[in-house]
């Protein structure tokens, strides 16, 4: 007890609580320039067959495809907590570096999925498209596939997402199929 009252522990607490305020300081300015960035960037995802699925916070749109009867398009706003996910996915994965076309090493003209992304983070563009088999696995080897994952994985949770909001549901219910 006598050392945390003497000169050498008071120095000793005063310096581990100043190391520990640096840090946190220091974890919370990295923490914030992480998340704040989220209104200096926006995307475009098309998807679907066509690529007539769309959402867009340029444009702060979703469209629909409603196949034999056309698309229908409705303003809507992401919010700002998916926005901060979706940001800290793409810079996670570093979207700006990754190629124009994804190659799946799949070529059939009738069966899939054009995926288009528009990114634009801090004034820097990038665009990713490929496209994705109907039932594809995301199975395989090599850095090409780590790309393929990370890009089928960002879209399907920002599909996945859209599908479940209010306004895509309220829209009209497609019409017809595609073969």
């Amino acid at each position: 007890m006598k050392f945390l009252f003497s000169w050498k522990g008071l120095l000793i607490a005063i310096i581990i609580l100043l190391v520990l305020i640096a840090f946190l300081i220091n974890f919370r300015i990295e923490s914030y320039d992480r998340y704040d960035k989220v209104d200096e960037f926006n995307f475009e995802l098309s998807w679907g067959p066509y690529g007539k699925k769309n959402i867009s916070t340029f444009n702060d749109t979703i469209t629909k495809d409603l196949m034999s009867a056309g698309i229908v398009t409705t303003d809507y706003i992401l919010p700002r907590y998916v926005k901060k996910r979706i940001y800290n996915m793409l810079r996670d994965m570093k979207i700006l570096s990754f190629p124009s076309q994804l190659d799946l090493n799949y070529i059939d003209k009738e069966r899939n999925d054009n995926l288009y992304l528009r990114v634009v983070i801090n004034g820097e563009e990038n665009v990713v498209s490929c496209r994705v088999p109907w039932g594809y696995d995301l199975k395989g080897v090599g850095e090409e596939t780590v790309h393929n994952y990370q890009f089928m994985t960002l879209t399907n949770y920002i599909s996945k997402y859209v599908y479940g909001t209010d306004e895509w549901n309220s829209l009209p219910k497609s019409v017809g199929g595609y073969l």
